[in-house]
């Protein structure tokens, strides 16, 4: 399965599927060939509230870029968006904020 930087996909976990960011691909990747890192995504003001660094992924939602985990790439169900290309750069400057590496 390819996926890129930027999309989102609804992810199966245990018995509910959630809308995630995923953040790996071309720009930052796992150890694992069969695992994606992934954004939590939540209504808009919920994200607000919980981070600063949070970016709007539409649909009235926004991707919590500081709450990242590993998903095995089995569990991506379905792609239901991209993130707009304006905003891939706020989201790399954030990652690059948040774990300090070079964006």
């Amino acid at each position: 399965m390819s996926h890129r930087f930027g999309e989102l996909w609804t992810v199966q976990l245990a018995d509910r599927e959630e809308v995630r960011l995923i953040v790996s691909g071309d720009f930052y990747h796992t150890l694992y060939g069969d695992n994606v890192l992934s954004a939590y995504v939540e209504t808009a003001d919920m994200a607000s509230a919980l981070t600063a660094f949070s970016v709007d992924v539409g649909g009235g939602r926004a991707a919590m870029v500081d709450r990242i985990t590993t998903v095995h790439s089995g569990r991506l169900k379905e792609k239901v968006g991209d993130l707009p290309e304006a905003r891939l750069a706020d989201v790399r400057g954030m990652l690059a904020a948040v774990f300090g590496f070079a964006s």
